[in-house]
């Protein structure tokens, strides 16, 4: 497991985000932040079994004053297209409207591109607006939808 910062850019009040890069979240500043993201999403009934990270996740990560402050989850799937999968991104709410996301997602985009990847994909569930909207700011798209009923 390695850590390396990408650069360090500007959110909109003007703090210093800086961003980083580690191979695998396991025993890292990303893991209580990604679990305190995780389990917000069960309560709000928004989890999907595909949020489950290990050792080959990877994440893109922002801190600001050493804070972990947002985070986006990865895997590369090896599939016809080498999908960089996103398992979960999020910002805290106390930092969120701030560009931090964008910020990550600048780094997060050409690091799969150079690592071969020619799709970028995640679950967002129905209900979850904030998440479509980042999905959307940085041209995801919807592409499937899933249909069910309770019984």
């Amino acid at each position: 497991m390695s850590i390396v910062s990408l650069g360090v850019g500007k959110d909109k009040t003007g703090a210093e985000v800086e961003i980083k890069h580690t191979s695998a979240i396991g025993f890292t500043p990303v893991l209580p932040f990604f679990m305190k993201q995780f389990v917000a999403l069960i309560e709000k009934g928004w989890a999907h079994y595909s949020l489950t990270a290990n050792n080959d996740s990877r994440a893109i990560y922002a801190e600001i004053d050493g804070r972990v402050v947002g985070n986006i989850v990865y895997k590369i799937l090896d599939d016809q297209t080498k999908t960089a999968w996103i398992i979960l991104s999020a910002v805290d709410d106390d930092y969120r409207q701030r560009g931090i996301y964008n910020l990550m997602y600048r780094q997060f985009e050409p690091m799969v591109k150079k690592l071969g990847c020619k799709k970028i994909a995640s679950h967002v569930h129905v209900d979850n607006k904030p998440r479509q909207a980042s999905c959307a700011s940085t041209g995801l798209k919807p592409f499937h939808y899933r249909m069910e009923k309770d019984l």
